[in-house]
């Protein structure tokens, strides 16, 4: 075994569970799990659909322990499903009770946590943020595949919003917060050190600084991380008591344990978990306000594709619908805005992501073309040969959305569907 620090900190740490911990770390297989996407299938349809002796994660009502090449898997690509470490998906399940109608995902790359806790929400915003650029572009597809249109996408960090004037703005907060990684050591070449444990911590504690300004008064935070590193986890639940939070207790679940010291705390680990580790915690802010802001200008305009009308509006010079349900979108001038909802065109033509966020009665006046086993062909952009109406349609595998078609009169007189699956989503066989 590599990595002396590592091992040393868990002897420490764990005391006479060392043992236990090693053989788990040593001999337990990796475990994969899909998280069921319940805006559009419920977990028994999902689980019919999709065949097999499926096991349920204890710790998340919509996660299943499966072991699936999900780029290969036309119900993949329709949104049906996220893959998301085991223990991952607990955090924000338990966090679930608490979330509001103005949600912000600080460190939210690639979109795990961001898109479930979006399942969980009934109207509202959800602003889905990550520092690094790059890491948006993996954000905002999953975004898009999962149908989410509440959504805006950021790049910055947590003081970006604060001197954009989000102060206590926001009802609900997400930390995920970037740490040493220990909870990854098993599959992942995570070099780990006294240093680099420390050095996160204090990265952690500067987000957490601008993360408690940014919600409101009895405003919830939810911080999590996957690592088992005291310094970034219970340390930081001590700061942000200083800072005027307060921890709440949750259902305590077969396979977490109570923090180190913080009693509402939960740890995962491999020992008692079919998961490879997370911390996480549910903090409320004792005091404060609640800020409104400017709303965002927009003109509204509609749009019909076959039998459906869209009313789009049109924000930051792109038309998009936005679900908020009477929410008004606040001014985002002083963000650095990635995307906002779902676009509804894209180069003058019905966008991708709007089959995605579409229901299943506006899929269905929109037109559709069932896929069935050319499903696979389809979202590897071959060309498909199925009679279809005229115009642009709706592909679907199983009723659900994969993405646009376009039909039009072939050479000799026969339709032919155009493959409009988009080129960077398309499986290279």
């Amino acid at each position: 075994m590599s990595n002396d620090y590592f091992f040393e900190y868990m002897r420490e740490l764990l005391g006479d569970r060392y043992g236990a911990f090693i053989d788990a770390y040593k001999c337990k297989p990796r475990h994969k799990a899909l998280r069921v996407n319940t805006n559009k299938i419920s977990v028994d349809e999902f689980k019919k659909l999709f065949g097999g002796d499926l096991r349920q994660n204890p710790l998340c009502r919509n996660s299943i322990y499966c072991n699936v090449k999900p780029s290969l898997d036309p119900l993949y690509h329709a949104g049906l499903y996220y893959m998301q470490e085991p223990s991952a998906s607990a955090a924000v399940a338990a966090f679930s009770p608490f979330i509001g109608k103005r949600v912000l995902d600080l460190c939210a790359a690639p979109g795990g946590k961001s898109t479930q806790a979006a399942e969980y929400m009934r109207g509202g915003i959800i602003f889905c943020n990550d520092s690094e650029y790059k890491r948006t572009k993996a954000l905002t597809e999953n975004i898009e595949r999962l149908g989410i249109d509440n959504a805006v996408v950021t790049c910055g960090t947590a003081s970006d919003y604060v001197d954009a004037g989000f102060g206590e703005y926001f009802d609900t907060v997400i930390v995920d917060a970037p740490c040493s990684g220990g909870g990854m050591m098993r599959y992942e070449s995570v070099p780990y050190s006294q240093n680099i444990v420390a050095g996160c911590a204090t990265r952690q504690r500067a987000i957490l600084a601008d993360a408690v300004k940014l919600l409101c008064g009895g405003g919830y935070m939810l911080y999590s991380t996957c690592t088992f590193a005291k310094e970034e986890n219970e340390d930081n639940i001590h700061y942000l008591l200083s800072l005027g939070m307060r921890t709440v207790d949750i259902p305590l679940s077969l396979g977490a344990e109570r923090g180190i010291g913080v009693a509402d705390a939960r740890r995962i680990y491999p020992i008692d978990f079919d998961g490879e580790g997370h911390f996480f915690c549910v903090l409320q802010k004792a005091s404060g306000g609640k800020a409104d802001l400017p709303p965002m200008r927009k003109k509204t305009k509609k749009e019909r594709f076959g039998g459906l009308d869209i009313a789009a509006a049109e924000i930051m010079g792109k038309r998009t619908i936005l679900d908020v349900e009477g929410f008004t979108v606040p001014d985002l001038s002083g963000l650095n805005v990635i995307s906002v909802g779902t676009p509804v065109t894209d180069g003058g033509e019905p966008s991708h992501a709007l089959t995605h966020a579409l229901k299943e009665n506006s899929i269905k006046r929109f037109g559709t073309v069932e896929l069935g086993e050319l499903a696979g062909n389809y979202i590897s952009g071959e060309q498909i040969d199925i009679p279809a109406p005229n115009g642009f349609l709706i592909a679907t595998v199983n009723g659900y959305a994969l993405g646009l078609v376009k039909s039009s009169a072939g050479g000799n007189g026969d339709r032919v569907l155009k493959n409009k699956y988009p080129k960077r989503l398309r499986i290279q066989n």
